[in-house]
């Protein structure tokens, strides 16, 4: 959380200062993550609370909740930063076909010229540009002026790499927790501070081409970081939208439950086959529910030690899963167990 509160204030006051829209539209996604940071952390701890009279199932999908929140906010993030930069495209891309149309200077004066005009059009139509930011002077050496316009500071770029490196070392620890404590609210923050290193990678192309004479680049830079950001919490949307909604887990998780309890079942003799092997997910739990079937003259005894066997050892072999909800059926003279999980 330290880390994201850093950069938002860095990328922040440094978008401000280098006139970069790709750096503040960085410094806005980097304040989401700061309230996504606070919502996981919450939702990690109340999500590992213990089962009690009134959550039976237990606390695991209060991950959930908190993923759609901050999914949510990201969409709303994204979709406020897209409308601004879209505003800087169209405004800019006139002004920059005319510059390039008239153009009868080299290579270099006519990119000059192409970035004065813009820049000039957009400070005499009022525009908002975060490049212009509304000024026409100097703030020292934050910024180069060029026959009136604004233009970014190359330095603007070094945040934007700086971003890069803190935000994939942030991925591989958040990652490497997630997947050992099975938390998906963990795993989507660690792909969520990757994605912050693929915007700033995009933040660092939009910036060099803006001090290379195309200040449009910076603006579309702007532009597809407010999309990877709604296209990230998009995703993390759906993906808590089917946990709450109890949509069946992924296919690799049910086939590790089914795998352990074939293990079990053919360990333990008076269990003749299983059936009915239902998955729901709960944040990082899952409960299990399953059929297990027995011979017609297995007795009660038998059968009560053979499910208590069944249901200890699958804990054992899988710590994510937290209730286990166990069937009993006995099968006729003449029947057979389930032919896809009976045993040989």
């Amino acid at each position: 959380m330290g880390a994201n509160v850093s950069m938002t204030v860095a990328k922040g006051l440094a978008g401000v200062y280098f006139h970069s829209s790709a750096l503040l539209a960085e410094a806005a996604h980097s304040l989401s993550d700061i309230l996504g940071d606070v919502v996981t952390l919450y939702t990690f701890r109340k999500s590992r609370q213990p089962a009690d009279a009134t959550h039976p199932y237990g606390y695991g999908r209060y991950e959930a909740l908190g993923t759609l929140f901050v999914s949510a906010f990201l969409v709303a993030a994204g979709v406020g930063i897209g409308m601004h930069a879209f505003e800087q495209v169209v405004h800019f891309l006139p002004d920059l076909l005319g510059a390039s149309a008239s153009s009868s200077h080299g290579v270099v004066e006519s990119a000059r010229d192409m970035l004065t005009a813009a820049v000039g059009s957009a400070h005499e139509t009022g525009s908002s540009s975060l490049l212009s930011l509304g000024h026409d002077h100097s703030h020292g050496a934050a910024h180069k002026v060029i026959d009136g316009a604004v233009v970014v500071d190359p330095r603007a770029i070094w945040f934007a790499l700086g971003s890069i490196a803190i935000n994939e070392a942030l991925y591989q620890a958040t990652m490497k927790v997630g997947r050992r404590v099975n938390s998906n609210v963990l795993v989507a923050n660690a792909w969520h501070h990757r994605s912050d290193a693929m915007t700033s990678l995009v933040s660092v192309g939009a910036i060099g081409g803006a001090i290379m004479g195309f200040p449009i680049l910076d603006a579309i830079g702007g532009l597809v970081v407010s999309m990877m950001l709604a296209r990230s919490g998009l995703s993390m949307t759906m993906d808590a939208i089917r946990e709450i909604t109890d949509t069946p887990p992924s296919a690799e998780l049910s086939d590790k439950v089914v795998d352990a309890l074939s293990d079990i079942s053919d360990a333990i003799t008076e269990v003749k086959g299983f059936d009915v092997v239902q998955c729901r997910k709960s944040g990082p739990f899952v409960h299990v529910s399953a059929t297990l079937q027995f011979a017609p003259d297995e007795t009660a005894a038998g059968i009560e030690n053979s499910v208590g066997r069944v249901r200890a050892e699958l804990r054992h072999r899988l710590d994510f899963v937290q209730s286990i909800d166990l069937n009993i059926e006995t099968l006729e003279p003449q029947q057979q167990p389930a032919d896809l999980y009976k045993r040989d």
